[in-house]
């Protein structure tokens, strides 16, 4: 038996070198894979029996309970001893079919997988800590013994879970310089920009690598100062992320007095800065500082439905290549120019290192040819360069379009999935991209802090319309008449639809628990009629589809796939519901009013089975689930 030192003092200190989420991630493969190879070799070994392997694995398992189950580690038992019955069944199929070599390779590859874990991650090793001592042996049999329920320990204490690597972030951060040292540095950028007086008809720019002495300086200090800096931090772990600038991208920028017909009327469209919007989990930020005063001129941030005017050390920013802005007039006209400070950073994981500082590298290019062309069309002169301005506006419009409507990350994933299907398994594209959506929705009802709604209702609208191309190709490809089929189908999706048509929908995909919309009580058709309407026409929908004999022989498994995720969204809607304090309040203040004399009336209207209650807690239970 290993030392009995607290697991609750070993998890702790083993979670110090596995905070980060790629690092847990990548521990949750080579871990299991381990375990499995070790597995195989022993059922390869013919003195060996397979009761033999079992019964060790089940002692493994009960001498964990004495342990974890003592002290209160119930999920990492559970999912321990799960894993472990799991890749015992799985090392009994797959024994016979493997050779010595092979098993030796998964171990060998398990083991420096782990290793290259914390390499990439740039976390140190657990094991690191102990091997100097003298009692290194029992220490690493004790870190081998727990290994798999320590993995799951560091999972499920996570600072972020890998929920958050599908979840639509709002990633636009807001600051103000407000302090003196700021406010003079604003002061003498305006001094500037006076003293130069550019043509007030067109948009003026002063690249920050060109100017000299205290202009320079005090756009210096805007880059670096306290505020921007925590500005980055509150969004960003600083222990997990890199915020650097991009200087070669800075510029003073002033606004025109117009803008029709020429590449100023990009700021006037809703567009997107850059085209790198496919590289992961990177970012390149462009932030907005307003050095005076602006009371005409507001940015709007489309996807969050968010906006207004910078004005006196105002700041924003945003990513450069996905959010889609605008700016627009106000009524109010302001009194002088608008002037402003475009600042840049590349935000990346501190793991991906060089691959992170290149996003910045390739927007730093970009910008420069755009910047090029921009200046070429701001007054376009003769056929070639207003067709070169009209140009500029066209593209900006058209990826403006996808970006809004598909996301040009969710078309590069899945033309991605496509191909990678053509060469792994026919039917690997649609397991990949039928159950997106429904990730996208428990992952998104996890996390719940600082969504980008219409980024999140984009996300879900595009997998959800390729999984359900998959199920109509299917059908119809299989497709026998059947008039049963064919009229849970009509009668199934045409009451979602109703609901859908009832609640709005914006409301059907979370935005009355995201905060995007206000409550939209709905009592009448379909909800006067049938329960959970969206759920029942749902699952009436897909079970449509599996009524098909040639559907159902020829994808046995896809419709109850789909009803298993339904499943798994449910629970987790009623294990953490976000309304259970509301019930609670509602039966507190119904039995103050029966017990303050206000009758049975004032208590049924405030009842969660009254009509308004009803009809919310049913909507709640359909939104999600579209």
């Amino acid at each position: 038996m290993p030392t009995l030192e607290p697991f609750a003092d070993l998890a702790a200190r083993f979670r110090a070198h596995h905070n980060n989420s790629l690092n847990v991630a990548l521990h949750m493969i080579t871990t299991p894979a381990g375990v499995l190879a070790a597995l195989i070799r022993a059922l390869q070994r013919p003195e060996i029996s397979l009761e033999a392997v079992r019964g060790v694995v089940g002692a493994y398992v009960l001498s964990l309970a004495f342990i974890l189950l003592r002290g209160g580690h119930l999920a990492a038992f559970f999912c321990t001893a799960a894993t472990m019955a799991a890749l015992t069944h799985a090392a009994t199929a797959l024994a016979p079919t493997l050779s010595v070599v092979d098993a030796v390779k998964l171990f060998a590859v398990a083991y420096v997988g782990q290793e290259l874990a914390h390499v990439i991650t740039g976390e140190t090793t657990f094991q690191s800590t102990y091997m100097s001592k003298r009692s290194w042996p029992a220490l690493l049999l004790e870190h081998t013994y727990y290994l798999l329920p320590l993995c799951f320990d560091a999972l499920f204490t996570l600072k972020e879970s890998f929920a958050t690597w599908i979840v639509a972030h709002d990633y636009v951060v807001r600051c103000k310089l407000t302090s003196a040292k700021d406010k003079a540095a604003l002061r003498a950028v305006k001094d500037f920009v006076t003293a130069e007086n550019p043509d007030r008809s067109c948009t003026a720019h002063w690249w920050y690598q060109k100017l000299e002495g205290s202009v320079k300086d005090a756009f210096t200090h805007c880059m670096g100062c306290d505020p921007m800096k925590k500005m980055f931090t509150d969004r960003f772990r600083p222990d997990a992320y890199n915020v650097d600038p991009i200087p070669a991208m800075n510029e003073i920028y002033v606004a025109s007095s117009h803008h029709e017909n020429n590449s100023d009327t990009v700021f006037y469209t809703q567009h997107c800065d850059g085209p790198w919007s496919v590289y992961p989990f990177c970012h390149v930020y462009r932030v907005m500082l307003a050095v005076n005063e602006n009371v005409q001129v507001e940015t709007i941030f489309t996807m969050q439905k968010s906006g207004g005017c910078l004005s006196d050390g105002d700041a924003a920013g945003f990513d450069y290549n996905r959010e889609i802005h605008v700016i627009s007039d106000l009524p109010t006209k302001n009194t002088d120019r608008r002037i402003t400070l475009k600042l840049h950073y590349v935000v990346y994981p501190k793991c991906f290192g060089w691959i992170g500082k290149f996003k910045g590298t390739l927007a730093t290019w970009y910008n420069t040819t755009a910047r090029n062309l921009f200046l070429a069309t701001i007054k376009p002169r003769g056929f070639f360069w207003k067709f070169a301005a009209w140009c500029v506006i066209f593209t900006t419009k058209r990826v403006r379009e996808l970006e809004m409507y598909a996301g040009l990350n969710n078309i590069a994933l899945a033309a991605a999935l496509y191909l990678a299907g053509l060469k792994i398994h026919p039917r690997f594209f649609m397991a990949t991209t039928s159950f997106t959506h429904y990730c996208m929705y428990i992952a998104t009802y996890h996390h719940r802090d600082r969504i980008n709604f219409g980024v999140f209702k984009r996300n879900v609208v595009f997998f959800k319309t390729i999984a359900l191309t998959h199920l109509c190709w299917n059908y119809l490809a299989n497709f026998v008449y059947d008039p049963v089929s064919i009229g849970m189908l009509i009668g199934g999706y045409g009451l979602s639809i109703a609901a859908t048509s009832a609640l709005g929908l914006d409301q059907t995909y979370f935005g009355v628990e995201l905060g995007a919309v206000e409550p939209n009580f709905v009592s009448g058709f379909p909800y006067n009629v049938v329960p959970h309407p969206m759920i029942v026409g749902a699952m009436v929908g897909l079970g449509g589809f599996h009524k098909m004999a040639t559907f159902r022989a020829s994808t046995p498994y896809l419709v109850p796939a789909h009803c298993l995720m339904y499943l798994i969204h449910m629970v987790q809607e009623q294990v953490y519901d976000i309304y259970k304090n509301d019930w609670r309040v509602s039966g507190k203040a119904i039995n103050k009013a029966v017990k303050g004399g206000k009758g049975k009336a004032a208590a049924a209207d405030l009842s969660p089975s009254s009509p308004t209650r009803a009809s919310t807690r049913t909507r709640r239970k359909s939104v999600k689930l579209a």
